[in-house]
């Protein structure tokens, strides 16, 4: 009997954190929430595109360079960018995502190569980054919450991994932020239920579903709820 190769079920591929090119890095500056208007156009014709320097000593190295929490979100709608790297830098402030892909399915002839760098005027909350596709558009929803207590939505184009001029004079489109007046404690976690909908829990059990109508800045709508699994008896209330 002719001998057969064997069946790969897994293919391992190294996942390299360097830029994979000079000048791949985007870096974002996002407005506090209540700011009136983005920078001017003319302002916003400074180059974006950026390479790190070198780190000075081994707490700039640790803070500029390695992540305080991170993972790979894998969309299911659409066939490329696909998959995405996200990762928390620089003490909390810092959002990074990027393409890691391994096969290239789609018709761009241009790689997406490049790396978001998202600044945001406060710490971003531990654990409370979500990410979902959308099933109508062909866009990745980037949602974060940050310790003011503000919720930045990102909606983010496939292009923006591909050319960096793409957010330069719009970035009021694509970034919404919202003020979550509910969250009054400490949060534990949130996930995206749908492109549209947002759950976040407390670490008294509480939970708080965030609803985005349509065409609406953020997340406009709230229902309060409590898990009873995490309550004492009499003490579960429904709102």
């Amino acid at each position: 009997m002719a001998a057969t190769d064997p069946f790969i079920a897994y293919k391992e591929v190294r996942l390299d954190l360097d830029p994979s090119t000079q000048g791949s890095i985007v870096a974002i500056r996002l407005p506090a929430h209540g700011a009136l208007t983005w920078p001017s156009r003319t302002a916003q014709k400074r180059p974006h595109v950026v390479d790190l320097p070198v780190a000075e000593d081994e707490v700039a190295f640790r803070q500029r360079y390695i992540a305080t929490a991170a993972s790979v979100y894998h969309r299911g709608q659409h066939k490329s960018p696909k998959s995405f790297l996200w990762r928390v830098l620089e003490d909390g402030k810092v959002l990074s995502i990027r393409v890691v892909d391994v096969v290239n399915v789609s018709k761009q002839p241009k790689d997406a190569n490049l790396t978001l760098r998202l600044s945001f005027p406060s710490r971003i909350v531990p654990a409370c980054i979500a990410l979902s596709d959308s099933d109508a558009h062909d866009v990745l929803s980037v949602f974060v919450l940050t310790e003011s207590r503000h919720l930045y939505t990102l909606t983010l184009r496939p292009e923006y991994f591909r050319n960096a001029s793409s957010t330069e004079d719009n970035a009021g489109d694509w970034c919404k932020s919202f003020l979550v007046s509910a969250v009054n404690k400490v949060c534990h976690r949130m996930v995206a239920l749908a492109a549209d909908v947002l759950l976040l829990s407390f670490v008294d059990g509480e939970l708080l579903m965030l609803t985005r109508h349509p065409g609406a800045d953020g997340m406009t709508d709230s229902q309060t709820y409590v898990c009873p699994t995490l309550l004492t008896p009499g003490r579960l209330r429904m709102g």
